[in-house]
Order: C-alpha cells, then sequence, then structure tokens
C-alpha cells in the first residue's frame, strides 16, 4: 500500500508539474521566434510569470504538506479562542463573498469558545474550507460557518449552497491531487492539495473530519 500511494503520488506530482512547465515553455518560444515588438515581448513574459506563480503554489503547498506528514511541522499549542478566531477569518472573506452576491455569516454558540490549538494552523484550515465554500457557491447563494460543542468537542461546520460533491466522489477528497471534475461550463479550479492539508491539521489536533 505504502509503495502504491508513493507511485501514485510520484505520478500526480509529475503530471501537475508539466502543465505550468509546458506553459513556460511555449510562452519563452513564442517570445523568442515570433515576438516583434515590445508589446509582444510583454505579454510573453506575462503569460510565462503567471505560470511560474502557479508552479511555485504547487511546490510550496506540496513542501508545506510533505514537512507537516513527515513530522517536520511541529505544532505551536496554546490557548485559543475558536469563536472568535472563526469569526475574524469571515469578516476577511467578506468581500470576495460580497463581489460574489454570496451571504456568508458566521454563528458561534457558546459566543466564547477556549481550546488548545495552534492558531496558524486551524486558521489554515478555516480558510482553506471557506474558500472552497466560496469558490463553489454560486451568485446569490449563502455560507455559513457554525462553531459549536458536540460531545465535549469543539465543531466548525461549513455549510453552503454551492454545487455539492457527488457521493462517489466523498471518500477521495482528501486525497493529495483529488478533484471532482466539472461540468462543461465550470473549469477545473485550485491544486487539490488544499483539503489535503485540512485533514493533516485536524488529525494532528487529534479531531475528525468529513
Amino acid at each position: 500500500s505504502s509503495f502504491e500511494q508513493i507511485r501514485q503520488f510520484s505520478t500526480d506530482v509529475s503530471h501537475e508539474l508539466r502543465t505550468p512547465l509546458t506553459a513556460i515553455r511555449g510562452q519563452l518560444e513564442v517570445a523568442l521566434f515570433t515576438a516583434n515588438t515590445p508589446d509582444q515581448y510583454r505579454d510573453a513574459m506575462v503569460n510565462a510569470l503567471q505560470d511560474v506563480e502557479q508552479l511555485t503554489s504547487i511546490v510550496r503547498a506540496l513542501l508545506l504538506l510533505s514537512q507537516a506528514e513527515s513530522g517536520q511541522l511541529t505544532l505551536q499549542m496554546e490557548p485559543l479562542d475558536l469563536a472568535d478566531l472563526v469569526r475574524d477569518i469571515v469578516d476577511q472573506f467578506q468581500i470576495p463573498a460580497e463581489e460574489q452576491q454570496i451571504t456568508l455569516t458566521a454563528a458561534c454558540d457558546p459566543p466564547k469558545l477556549l481550546i488548545t490549538a495552534d492558531k496558524t494552523q486551524i486558521g489554515r484550515l478555516i480558510t482553506n474550507l471557506l474558500s472552497n465554500a466560496v469558490k463553489y457557491t454560486p451568485p446569490g447563494g449563502a455560507v455559513k460557518v457554525t462553531v459549536g460543542i458536540e460531545k465535549e468537542q469543539a465543531r466548525i461546520a461549513v455549510a453552503d449552497t454551492g454545487i455539492g460533491i457527488p457521493a462517489d466522489h466523498l471518500p477521495h477528497i482528501f486525497d493529495r491531487f483529488y478533484r471532482v471534475r466539472p461540468t462543461r461550463s465550470k473549469p477545473l479550479q485550485g491544486l487539490g492539495l488544499g483539503l489535503s492539508f485540512v485533514a493533516w491539521i485536524v488529525q494532528a489536533h487529534k479531531g475528525s473530519i468529513e
């Protein structure tokens, strides 16, 4: 099973890196062989830089996830008001949500919920989930984050009126690079690494996610 995971991971990484590399090479070849004016050179360089940024994002995400799963990324555990953190992050997402005509709300009961956790990583977890929810919810929809206590554990729930995930995809959504294939009208988005990192953060805090 471990060898199969390594093989699949290597295949996935090769595929994910090949796409932006091919695009960068194409843009530079355009600049080298066909560009004649400063504007054409500039356009080629701008496009190449965008692909470099995508490549950088993939490598950064892979490095962070690799450090986490190999134990090199240690948690800085401290008292944390989970409700307060959720409200702050929801506030940060209000502008992008409004731009997409999405109603974004938070409900915290109790209004103050102290836990022991790594603030940076829990913040990254909430940010990743909210980012996905806003990204896949159509205009006029709603996203709601609920914080509460269930069976003596803190519980965060992110609900949206978005496109949803087909049941047959659910067992795989925390796998690296796994992305649900979209409809023709909706292009494939993201790197497929955000939920993998979310799953690690939850597990590192001895929690569960579904």
